[in-house]
Parts: structure tokens; sequence; C-alpha cells
């Protein structure tokens, strides 16, 4: 979803990290500071922030979400371009997150691609076990009777790419600036935009 439907991340994803720092300076009672350390420390320690503030602080997972995913959408614009690529394509279209359905819905209605997408597994769907942990992409491959041979995985984070890659998924990577593919053999496209892929 976050960083592939659409390019503004920062302009997105900048105010949910903003919303994370506030609720958990908020709800541990640490400064802002201290909150954003924590919140990064758990980022990269347990694959999502959230995954971090359960196992350690019981923090209600929906609470959460409904916080952090109630943010400005204004920059991210319609992309008819992408809309003709996707109506046209005649494979399943899974949006597979680690935010909400709530929050991934609101993305793709603002693309305009909510008629154009036949499923989203959401964090909820993964008993909240985040990307790249195998066991939830295993579930998504069940739950939608896909075959890894047949299936392509699109995402802006590598490292969720090499857990699609050991399960025999094909791998593509958006990204906006150089990267140098000789360093991850286990991407396939790197692009631009989604787009491009389809």
């Amino acid at each position: 979803c976050d960083g592939v439907l659409y390019s503004d991340l920062e302009g997105v994803f900048g105010q949910v990290s903003k919303k994370m720092t506030q609720y958990i300076s908020n709800k541990l009672n640490l400064d802002l500071k201290e909150a954003k350390e924590l919140q990064t420390n758990y980022f990269h320690k347990y694959n999502t922030s959230l995954n971090g503030l359960m196992i350690h602080h019981d923090i209600p997972p929906r609470e959460f979400l409904d916080y952090v995913h109630d943010i400005n959408l204004s920059s991210i614009k319609k992309n008819e371009s992408l809309e003709n690529h996707l109506k046209n394509y005649k494979g399943k279209k899974i949006i597979f997150t680690n935010g909400s359905k709530e929050h991934a819905n609101r993305v793709l209605k603002k693309v305009g691609l909510e008629r154009n997408i036949d499923a989203i597994f959401d964090i909820i769907d993964a008993g909240y076990i985040p990307k790249p942990d195998i066991a939830t992409y295993k579930k998504v491959l069940f739950k939608y009777n896909l075959n890894p041979s047949n299936t392509v995985m699109i995402d802006d984070l590598p490292n969720n790419l090499k857990t699609a890659q050991k399960l025999g998924i094909k791998t593509a990577l958006i990204k906006k600036n150089f990267f140098n593919r000789n360093t991850f053999d286990y991407i396939d496209i790197i692009c631009s935009n989604l787009s491009d892929t389809i």
C-alpha cells in the first residue's frame, strides 16, 4: 500500500510516523524525543513499532492503528494510468499491508483504485505478525489460494521482498532513486512506479 500505490510517501507516512511518536509519548508518558527513539528501536527490532509496543507495553492494537492512520491524504492524487493498467490485468490483485484495511481503503479511494483491487490482507488478518515474517506470507498464499511461482510481490522495502523470494514468489521493488540491484539477488525487477511492473 504505502510507498507503492502513490509516490508521496513522506507526505503521508511522515504524518503516520509523527502520530506514532505522539501516541507513544501520551501512552507511556515519555517526552517526544524518548518516544521517537523507542518507536525507531521497536521498528528495527520487531519490524513494526506496533509489534514492539504490543510485546512490551500491552498496547491495544486497534486503538493504535486508528490513531496513527487518522491523517490528511490530500497529497495523494488520482492515478488514471495505474487504474487503466490494473483494470486490464486479469490476475488477482491483493493489497498486503502492515497497516489497517481502513487506511488501505482510504488510500485506494484517493488513487482511484477501489474497484480494481480484489482483496486487502492487513495486519489484523496477519494476527499482528508483520511483514517480513514468513508465517504471514504463508497465510496470504493459503487464504487466496496463490501459487508462489505464479505470484509477484511488489514492495518499496527490500527486506519484505527477501521473504517472498524464499517462498518462490517473484519480486519487484519500487524505488525512486538509484538502487544497486546486484546487492540484492532476491529482487527480480526494480522500477520507479507500479505501472511499470504491470
